[in-house]
């Protein structure tokens, strides 16, 4: 009676085990297909994203009196004190592992690449709480947007980025 019982539980375990497995191996391929065509969407996604940014940091306007043209771009004495004035050196202080990582995060090689980045860190993170003085700022100063005032704390970000990163030399 026994060796009954085990040949009918063998049977059923072969009949509905073996298909079973079969069908969750189908399953779970289709899913890691999925996965490499999301995978490489994102990663189009992205350089088109970087590609939009780049063109966007390009043309933003800034304040001649608060950055010098020269190569390279660099804080004027009113940069400086623009960005003493609104808070942004306490505020870069108080989070400034948030601005170093999207820059790290970026990768980097060139001076020029930190810059670009520095300046986008800023309109990435704009919606941060810690940011939200600056849509004070604008609110009280309509000329001033964040097209204009990205460059300016941009540069700063961008230097404190360098200080720390000696090795990017170009």
């Amino acid at each position: 009676m026994t060796t009954i019982i085990i040949k009918i539980v063998t049977m059923i375990v072969t009949v509905v085990g073996i298909p079973s497995i079969v069908v969750c191996l189908v399953y779970i391929g289709r899913k890691l297909q999925i996965l490499d065509t999301l995978s490489a969407t994102i990663e189009k996604m992205k350089c088109n994203l970087n590609a939009a940014c780049n063109h966007m940091i390009k043309n933003l306007q800034f304040d001649p009196a608060e950055l010098q043209t020269y190569s390279p771009v660099s804080l004027t004495e009113g940069g400086r004190d623009f960005i003493k004035k609104i808070g942004f050196d306490n505020v870069f202080e108080e989070n400034k592992d948030d601005f170093l990582n999207f820059i790290d995060s970026e990768k980097p090689k060139l001076k020029y690449d930190v810059e670009a980045s520095a300046i986008k860190s800023i309109a990435v993170l704009y919606d941060k709480g810690y940011m939200s003085f600056l849509k004070v700022f604008f609110y009280n100063n309509p000329k001033r947007n964040l097209d204009n005032t990205s460059p300016t704390l941009g540069v700063y970000v961008r230097d404190k980025y360098l200080e720390k990163h000696p090795e990017i030399t170009q």
